[in-house]
């Protein structure tokens, strides 16, 4: 799955606000706050890209791949005694 490291970027930033981030990207709050807050399941590479054009960042900043685990290997390692 993709995760969106909006907050740790913010962060960084200077503890950039939302509203900030919103004034120089010109992306809908609503959007930036759903990508902050890992809510969001569709961003538009245009987003992507005034996102990481205000921040000064490249998209492998803004986002990481972070691999699911089967629901088999989450329970062996919730149950080590059963694997």
């Amino acid at each position: 799955m993709i995760k969106f490291k909006l907050d740790r970027l913010l962060f960084e930033k200077g503890n950039m606000k939302i509203p900030k981030l919103q004034e120089m990207s010109g992306v809908n709050k609503n959007t930036l706050y759903a990508i902050y807050k890992g809510s969001i399941t569709r961003v538009d590479v245009s987003v992507i890209d005034r996102i990481c054009s205000a921040l000064n960042v490249q998209p492998g900043d803004l986002m990481e791949y972070v691999k699911e685990e089967s629901a088999d290997a989450a329970q062996v390692q919730s149950y080590p005694f059963l694997g």
